[in-house]
């Protein structure tokens, strides 16, 4: 397998199983609401930070095992990413970086737009399919670039960064 399909498999493998989480979960707020309805933007927007935040703390030691042999990196002759050299080493502290960045990003203009589209008159239908697409397309944008940053890590490119 190249680099380039491990990642698009990781992007649609984390993204379907995203959108049936959040699928379930939103429905499940519906049925028994934990938050008011006027709040469901509200957790609509919340949806990159937990996106960013799980796919570093789950996805990142996939990617570590499955890259740990370096071929795939040596036989793309990938170098490490700017960006992912300054991030920061520790699983916890990058994962924590990681929803920084998503929460300013994404959820901030997120939060911002939601209640002037009307997210208090949202139906169970709009809410469920918002967050699937808020899902898929998150998941499909951040967890390639979650992989992509592990990259950093790997014994492969460590002769690269001189």
């Amino acid at each position: 397998m190249t680099w380039k399909t491990y990642l698009i498999a990781q992007a649609l493998g984390v993204a379907a199983f995203n959108a049936v989480c959040n699928a379930g979960y939103t429905a499940y707020l519906w049925q028994a609401p934990v938050l008011p309805l006027e709040t469901i933007g509200a957790d609509l927007a919340m949806t990159p930070i937990w996106i960013g935040l799980l796919s570093v703390l789950l996805g990142t030691p996939f990617v570590r095992k499955a890259l740990a042999g370096g071929r795939m990196m040596e036989e793309a002759g990938l170098r490490a990413p700017r960006l992912a050299k300054m991030l920061p080493r520790n699983l916890v502290l990058r994962a924590i970086t990681a929803a920084a960045l998503c929460a300013v990003l994404f959820s901030l203009p997120l939060a911002l737009l939601m209640p002037a589209l009307g997210d208090g008159l949202l139906t169970q239908a709009d809410a469920i399919g918002g967050k699937v697409i808020l899902t898929i397309a998150f998941s499909l944008i951040l967890v390639p670039l979650v992989a992509y940053a592990t990259i950093a890590d790997m014994p492969a490119t460590e002769a690269t960064r001189a």
